[in-house]
């Protein structure tokens, strides 16, 4: 029900940027100057609210056929034994995430890689990554689907444009206008959150699928060690992300990651095992609690993998040139974080 109630209010959304859009024009065509002005208004939100395709990732780096046989091989073999469509293109980004989604009019099929997430992954764990991911496109996952993906899709790009961005020293017209666009927001985030809310059920439901799907691929065992990673390493790549260290370190991005990861003390490891064993599961959030995944992951006794550990060298020969630009692009980005 809760899912239904979903794609209506996805095509509510929908509906928008055509009704600004009359209003804009009907507004405009008045010719007095309030009438103008509000007009305009109208037609902005109008073109905000359009129906657009979710971008290529901005700061990823994309793999061709040509630039990466052998992992386009693996994710072909992965897509062939979930009944997945084949990936159309990769991207390696510096996210600690992965993701397979559609991107652009012609909606192509995007596998994106998170490469410091990949450093720290076992080899089967990059298959059991690779195929979570992938399950995603016939999970039953509406936030994967053209009406309610883009509809979310134009509701963050809003949501983006109408958040509060002011900092000490911009002024005080800068202060009242961001003010004002904050305002304009409120609306904006009560439909993200109640579209969210809506979905989130059948969200959780999809991530279970997902993860059985990835556990018949990869095996049992390297899917309950993806999860246990999630909760007990990545959380030291994404803070060494964070740090300043990014933007002012001089040795090797990658190397750093990994040595700070394999770092963490075994005592550690089980405290924040212990944290994520309490986390209770809750209607508002897309994700159910990991440690009730990983006992159903363990249940669903697949201990063969049907995708065994690929040939790495020749796979993370293929990343090498992309990993350096991801890091490079990482490093940037921190600088310039520092004098804003």
């Amino acid at each position: 029900m809760t899912r239904t109630i979903g794609y209506v209010l996805a095509f509510v959304i929908h509906l928008l940027a055509p009704a600004f859009l009359i209003i804009g024009i009907y507004l405009v065509t008045r010719l007095t100057v309030v009438g103008i002005l509000y007009g305009l208004v109208a037609l902005h939100v109008a073109w905000l609210l359009r129906p657009r395709p979710v971008p290529f990732p901005a700061s990823a780096m994309p793999l061709t056929r040509s630039d990466a046989p052998h992992l386009y091989a693996l994710i072909d073999r992965i897509a062939v034994e979930l009944g997945a469509p084949r990936a159309d293109l990769i991207a390696i980004s510096g996210e600690v995430n992965a993701s397979f989604r559609t991107y652009g009019w012609r909606r192509s099929h995007l596998v994106e890689i998170g490469y410091p997430l990949w450093l720290i992954l076992s080899p089967q764990e990059r298959v059991a990554l690779l195929a979570h991911e992938m399950a995603h496109s016939s999970n039953g996952d509406a936030r994967h689907g053209l009406v309610v993906g883009s509809a979310l899709h134009s509701l963050y790009q809003l949501r983006m444009l109408t958040s509060f961005g002011w900092r000490p020293g911009d002024g005080v017209s800068a202060f009242i206008g961001e003010c004002l666009l904050a305002v304009l927001g409120v609306p904006v985030r009560a439909l993200t959150f109640l579209l969210e809310l809506l979905l989130n059920h059948s969200s959780q439901h999809a991530e279970y699928r997902a993860d059985e799907m990835q556990a018949q691929v990869a095996g049992s065992a390297a899917a309950a060690s993806l999860l246990d990673v999630l909760t007990t390493r990545a959380p030291s790549v994404s803070s060494v992300l964070k740090s300043s260290a990014v933007a002012v370190g001089t040795e090797n991005l990658w190397t750093t990651i990994r040595s700070r990861a394999n770092a963490v003390s075994d005592a550690e490891l089980e405290q924040r095992r212990d944290a994520a064993r309490v986390e209770k599961a809750r209607v508002d959030t897309t994700h159910p609690p990991t440690h009730l995944r990983m006992q159903r992951v363990l249940a669903l006794q697949h201990p063969e993998p049907r995708v065994p550990t690929p040939n790495m060298e020749q796979i993370e020969a293929e990343l090498d040139k992309a990993a350096k630009r991801v890091a490079q692009n990482l490093r940037e980005d921190a600088q310039s974080a520092l004098y804003r």
